[in-house]
């Protein structure tokens, strides 16, 4: 099967969602307005998606889950650490709102997750056995974890000192 052949069989839900996450993540090269509600909404949908990528693309969900949350620790350490010389969050002058400055970090990460979780699942489609291959379950769990979990590491590297100083 050659690349073109592939991409076109590829659903085009995949490729709406990701016109949707490059539209957030150019959005979030320049400071932007939003609830604090709304600074979670990447670190929450990727992990859903994530979840559900393990538990219903690989038969043994349960040794994928398991890795899955090693990579999200290990990765919220990593986003941790990414995201210190970032600006802090700012109270915006609209009631409940606050001020995010922008960065090129969360478009690469956007990128680097939606790449990884393409491959991944492009890897189970075109070899339908490593579905239920342990070392490929834990390898699925952990790389999802790890690349969400650098998201959470951002997030909460911006959150906790803005909710300290309330």
């Amino acid at each position: 099967m050659d690349i073109a052949h592939f991409l076109r069989n590829t659903p085009v839900w995949v490729w709406v969602l990701l016109a949707f996450l490059l539209r957030r993540g150019f959005a979030a090269l320049y400071d932007r307005e939003m609830t604090i509600g709304r600074l979670f909404f990447l670190p929450v949908l990727f992990l859903v998606w994530g979840a559900y990528g393990v538990i219903t693309e690989t038969t043994l969900a349960g040794a994928g889950l398991s890795v899955m949350a090693a990579g999200l620790l290990a990765g919220t350490a990593l986003g941790y650490r990414l995201w210190r010389s970032q600006p802090p969050l700012r109270n915006s002058d609209n009631p409940g709102m606050i001020i995010r400055a922008g960065t090129p970090l969360t478009l690469g990460l956007i990128v680097i997750t939606f790449c990884m979780k393409f491959i991944l699942t492009s890897a189970i489609y075109l070899q339908p056995e490593l579905r239920s291959s342990a070392s490929f379950c834990m390898l699925f769990g952990g790389v999802t974890g790890l690349v969400d979990g650098v998201f959470w590491g951002g997030t909460l590297r911006l959150f906790i000192p803005w909710y300290s100083r309330r």
